[in-house]
């Protein structure tokens, strides 16, 4: 049999891109980041997220996961050395004009929404460099989740920072915390970068508490308690604890009287 097909190459297949976060072989995906010791798997998977992160959601929470628009500022660069000009309602000319000579940069914060409550607060910076993509973006109005779907693309994904708490080192974290309602300690947060020809984003999401992570539904619907929880666990493990000293007591008290009663026995055989 001839096995040279095995080994043959093929010009036009594209090399392995790995990287830092993610590698992998023909049967082998490793995922390589240090994550804080606080965060757990489920957090993991989330922040984990490239470009997928409602699928995601939606997934842990089976419910639909909803973008509302918080804001958004859309600039334009007529050339590479003009300055970014803002455009309230890009024009069908600015669209067509869109190049990485004449490039579209969008400033924008969404809530990722679910049951009506806010899972994640995320702030992006959009590079936008052909029509085709200005117009799904600024015209369909299409997600930045949702165009890497619709134009079947997989971005090259890099997480550059994951944190607990106030988000560090950047000036938007107070609006974050403030619109997703949630105590900055409670915060969870990842800086990354999605890219795609012709698409590049910059993205800063915070999930309002880390007890959504815990608390699934019942956070969701409001029935879960942190605190609550720990309570009860703790009563429970005193009433163990209880339980078992009671136990122990009873056992003793048992043993006792049974080397009494040996006692008593032993010495009524000798006086007989």
């Amino acid at each position: 049999m001839d096995s040279s097909w095995a080994t043959q190459s093929y010009p036009g297949l594209p090399k392995p891109k790995m990287t830092s976060f993610e590698s992998y072989n023909a049967k082998t995906t490793s995922i390589s980041y240090p994550w804080p010791t606080e965060v757990n798997g489920v957090e993991r998977i989330a922040l984990s997220a490239q470009g997928d992160l409602q699928r995601v959601l939606s997934a842990f929470f089976a419910r639909p996961i909803v973008i509302a628009l918080v804001y958004s500022h859309t600039l334009h660069q007529t050339s590479l050395q003009s300055p970014l000009e803002p455009v309230s309602h890009p024009s069908p000319s600015i669209i067509a004009a869109a190049s990485p000579d004449s490039p579209i940069v969008q400033t924008r914060q969404v809530h990722l929404q679910c049951n009506g409550k806010i899972v994640c607060t995320a702030t992006s910076t959009v590079r936008i460099t052909s029509p085709q993509c200005a117009h799904l973006f600024l015209q369909e109005k299409y997600a930045i989740g949702q165009m890497f779907r619709r134009l079947e693309k997989v971005p090259a994904f890099e997480l550059k920072a994951v944190g607990l708490g106030a988000v560090e080192d950047d000036k938007k974290a107070a609006s974050n915390s403030l619109s997703a309602g949630g105590n900055k300690s409670q915060q969870l947060w990842r800086k990354y970068t999605l890219i795609i020809p012709n698409f590049e984003c910059e993205i800063l999401e915070v999930f309002p508490s880390r007890e959504m992570f815990l608390g699934g539904e019942r956070w969701l619907t409001g029935t879960y308690s942190g605190s609550q929880n720990e309570s009860e666990a703790l009563t429970t493990l005193k009433q163990a604890g209880s339980t078992l000293n009671q136990g122990l007591k009873l056992v003793a008290g048992v043993g006792f009287l049974l080397v009494v009663a040996f006692e008593v026995a032993l010495y009524t055989g000798r006086k007989c």
